[in-house]
């Protein structure tokens, strides 16, 4: 007579499962073995072995779900998936801003120079953050049309544009062996990519500046023809790693010249800076670093929040925009490509473009931070630049700044009794904040009324809610009084509190504020009436 045989499920991997299906086939196997204790030597066994495959398993999955991009959930992994594409993750990108500078009356001579790598600083949540002039060195003259004359003589200067980042002295990364594919870390980061300048010093021809390609194997040459590095290149490229620590690889001699061999002969100078905390909110850049200037300065301040300031590209992005930059060959041609470049230029929160004519694209873009707000001019050049070698010849590329629909709320709101009015009326508030938050909105995209009942009856401790209004802050509500008196009927404020409800409902009709293709909604003003619910 056969054997029975005992079914195996493969999906049952964990340690549980694995001992209970050896202690079944144990039973079939080994009749004779009856004893379950924990101080049998077979059940430790068991034990044992569960344990290991528990472990073994774990970890085959781990590595089969890690070879593929989107079951991946590790960095590394992610970024060397899709290195097999030629595809990087984007670093941190730096904050920019536009600053008014106040000066004092002008004694003596009235001319300011504002050096390259002018110094401000603003206070942050992640403490004291420096912002620098970046431009080429130009000079005002304080009696001239370039500032504008306020009370008590003083003068502005409106536009100065600035960048989150810190110039540091000049770093030795080590010694050259003569080796090929050498790597060396900087020390600082996140690292201003196109502020890194890398020097090798080469013995009688002393300290050489070499220059950075994208890759040693395969480099975009701008004119739409690919480079190659010969032997003899002084070429580099840098590579980020999952911690965003970047580091300067040499060729192998191949593709790419080797640095000679000799000690601490080579060097890099760069700026650090990057991520989303130097998006701080306006009127924070308040203090001038740089004593040739403070000397002139009696305030500066920033009108609109900076922006643009992003961390890393997340894993979502990479495993989204990766495929899609590959299909492109980093070129620009669709509108859906020039979508992805601008994301991968960083700086970019949100992007919609047009194009009205064959040889104009119009990008709408909503840069980094917590509000829609105008492209700070940095970042509008550095797209542009970005796009100089990806656009098809003859073809012109706009940066234009998204439009910014506020939404204006009003909610009666009726809470529980045993809640804290003033806690609820807070959590209601979060709530609405959170529909219309600027990381839940995208271009084009509808508001429905709905969705804000819902989000608001979820709080809790509400027992009821009704909406008075819910439009565009550019809506104007009719004169009510003025409509009242032709139909006959008496003043708004004498008609009893029911009639007056009613009539003071301001909700567009069918429920949904519809945005227009290049703008985003966002909150307005906010008004939140509590009362409590009867007993």
């Amino acid at each position: 007579m056969a054997a029975a045989s005992v079914p195996v499920d493969y999906t049952n991997k964990d340690y549980a499962s694995l001992r209970q299906a050896l202690l079944e086939l144990a039973r079939y196997r080994l009749p004779e073995w009856t004893d379950r204790s924990p101080a049998d030597l077979g059940v430790l066994l068991v034990d044992l072995f569960s344990y290991m495959g528990d472990v073994v398993l774990y970890y085959q999955d781990r590595i089969a779900a890690e070879s593929f991009l989107h079951t991946a959930s590790e960095r590394r992994s992610v970024m060397h998936l899709l290195r097999l594409l030629a595809y990087e993750l984007a670093p941190p990108a730096p904050a920019s801003a536009d600053l008014r500078i106040t000066f004092r009356p002008p004694t003596g001579s009235p001319v300011v120079t504002l050096a390259n790598g002018t110094q401000f600083s603003a206070r942050g949540a992640a403490g004291e953050l420096l912002f620098e002039y970046l431009g080429p060195t130009f000079t005002i003259d304080l009696n001239s049309d370039q500032v504008q004359v306020i009370a008590g003589g003083k003068r502005v200067y409106d536009g100065l544009p600035v960048t989150q980042s810190a110039s540091g002295a000049s770093e030795i990364l080590g010694s050259s062996t003569g080796e090929p594919n050498q790597s060396f870390p900087l020390a600082r980061s996140p690292l201003i990519l196109d502020s890194l300048v890398v020097e090798v010093n080469e013995g009688g021809a002393g300290w050489v500046r070499w220059d950075r390609r994208e890759s040693l194997l395969y480099n975009d040459s701008g004119d739409g023809r690919p480079s190659l590095s010969t032997p003899e290149s002084r070429h580099y490229y840098v590579q980020f790693d999952e911690e965003d620590r970047a580091s300067v690889r040499f060729g192998d001699g191949v593709y790419g010249r080797r640095p000679p061999a000799g000690v601490n002969n080579l060097r890099a100078t760069y700026r650090v800076g990057g991520g989303a905390a130097g998006n701080v909110p306006a009127g924070a850049i308040s203090r001038v670093r740089s004593s040739g200037l403070a000397q002139w300065v009696d305030s500066v301040t920033n009108l609109l929040p900076a922006a643009g300031g992003t961390d890393h590209e997340s894993l979502a992005d990479a495993i989204r925009f990766g495929p899609l930059a590959f299909r492109s060959g980093q070129r620009a041609v669709t509108l859906d490509d020039y979508v992805v470049q601008a994301h991968r230029a960083g700086g970019v929160a949100k992007v919609r473009a047009r194009s009205r004519g064959w040889n104009v694209v119009e990008l709408y873009v909503a840069p980094e931070g917590t509000t829609v707000r105008p492209v700070p001019e940095d970042l509008r050049r550095r797209l542009i630049a970005y796009f100089e070698a990806k656009r098809m010849a003859g073809t012109f590329v706009d940066v234009l700044d998204a439009t910014f629909v506020p939404i204006d709320l009003s909610a009666d709101v009726v809470f529980d009794r045993h809640f804290h009015g003033d806690a609820v009326r807070q959590a209601v508030e979060a709530a609405v904040r959170d529909v219309l938050a600027f990381d839940n909105v995208d271009f084009g995209q509808s508001i429905y009324l709905s969705d804000l009942y819902a989000r608001i009856e979820a709080v809790p401790g509400v027992q009821a809610v009704t909406l008075t209004r819910f439009l565009r802050h550019e809506a104007r509500t009719e004169d009510l009084d003025v409509k009242l008196r032709e139909a006959s009927l008496p003043p708004l404020d004498q008609l009893p509190e029911f009639v007056r409800k009613g009539l003071l409902v301001d909700v567009v009709p069918d429920g949904r504020i519809d945005v227009g293709e290049f703008e985003i909604a966002g909150l307005g003003e906010l008004k939140v009436r509590m009362q409590e619910a009867a007993r």
